[in-house]
Formats: C-alpha cells, structure tokens, sequence
C-alpha cells in the first residue's frame, strides 16, 4: 500500500532564471497534493535553440532558490543526459526511479499544456504519471485534440487523482505571480529592479555573475 511518502511531483523548465512564479506554483502543488517537489531544468529544450545562461549557472540559481525549502529539491537528470530534452524520457527515468506504487505527477503551466500534441510520445506521458495543469481564468480553451484527451483522462478531485500512480489529468487554479524568465531578463537588461520576482540569493548570483545584463 503506498502511505505517500515516496510520491513525487516535477517541475520542468530552462529556469533562465528561477522566479518567484515557478517557486509559488512548486509550493502550491506540494501543499495540495502532499508531496515533495523536485526541480528539473532542461538542458536543450525541443522548442527552444538555447538558453542565457549556462547550464552551471541555471542549476546554481535553482539550487540557491530551493534551498531553505524541505518540500522542493532539484535534479539536474536532464542536464547529465545532454542534448534536447524530452519530457517523455524524463518520465520515464523517474519512474524506473521510483517503481510501480508511489505517484508521479508532472506540472505543466497552460501554455505547455496547449503546446502538448506536439510534444514527442505524449499520449504515452499518461503512463508513466499524472499531468497537473496550473491554468489562470484568462487562459485560452483547449483546443480539439485536447478535449477528447481531457474527456478520457481527467479527474475533479485530489482524491480520484490519488487512487492511482499515474494516468490522470488534474486542474489547478494558478495564483502564481504572472511573470515570465523573459520579462525578468528584459528587466535587467533595461536595468530595472527584478528583486520582486526573485529569490535573493538567486538575485544577488545574476548580480555577481552579470547574467543576462546584454542579454
């Protein structure tokens, strides 16, 4: 019987750089689902050619930001396996990880999650873990591929979420501050204060290493 103590839940992303946003939506999940978080940055992104700062420095940023945080952690699995980043995989070696019984949840804001029938594999990202969708009430609908997803996979409560390891589509309202890795870079290249969004010690790394100043 699985109590819960092993189930995971992942937050994807390049992290260039970790914000206030994703730390809000990390903790909103691990408070409503009653699991630890783990932090995984992308290294190569499929729709993305690259990224700011290194993938030290991202892992760093994160690393500092988590740091106080019992609930959120970090795994840089993405980052050793090198080239593009494929959520699928990912999945796949977590699960393997973790074996059959804990639950694994994978948390995906709604603009990924409208991107998501062009992702490689991903009707077969259901068996291998729960997708947790963190939307706002101005997000866009689903488009029809979605919707026929949503009808066989979707579930209302944290309840029916739980009673299986993986396999389930769940909702949650996204509070989370709306900022974005692009905006706060803008920020700083116009030389604005981004300290609001940010961590201050992720803060006080950009300032010593010069990130994203010429961005």
């Amino acid at each position: 019987m699985n109590d819960g103590s092993l189930d995971l839940a992942i937050l994807g992303g390049t992290f260039d750089p970790v914000h206030s946003g994703h730390l809000q939506i990390a903790r909103v999940v691990s408070e409503l689902l009653s699991t630890r978080v783990c932090c995984v940055p992308s290294n190569i992104p499929p729709h993305k050619s690259s990224t700011i700062a290194t993938p030290d420095q991202r892992l760093t940023m994160l690393r500092l930001a988590v740091s106080e945080d019992p609930k959120l952690d970090v795994d840089d699995l993405e980052l050793k396996r090198g080239d593009r980043s494929y959520t699928l995989e990912t999945l796949k070696d977590f699960r393997r990880r973790l074996g059959p019984s804990p639950r694994l949840y994978f948390i995906l804001g709604m603009d990924a999650y409208l991107s998501l029938p062009s992702w490689l594999g991903w009707q077969q990202l259901l068996d291998y873990a729960h997708l947790v969708v963190c939307r706002r009430e101005t997000d866009q609908a689903s488009a029809p591929p979605l919707l026929a997803f949503e009808r066989s996979h979707r579930v209302k409560t944290t309840g029916m979420l739980k009673s299986s390891a993986h396999g389930r589509l769940f909702f949650v309202d996204n509070t989370a501050l709306a900022v974005s890795s692009t905006e706060i870079r803008q920020r700083i290249k116009n030389k604005c204060d981004p300290s609001a969004f940010l961590d201050p010690a992720v803060h006080a790394y950009i300032l010593q290493e010069q990130l994203y100043a010429a961005s």
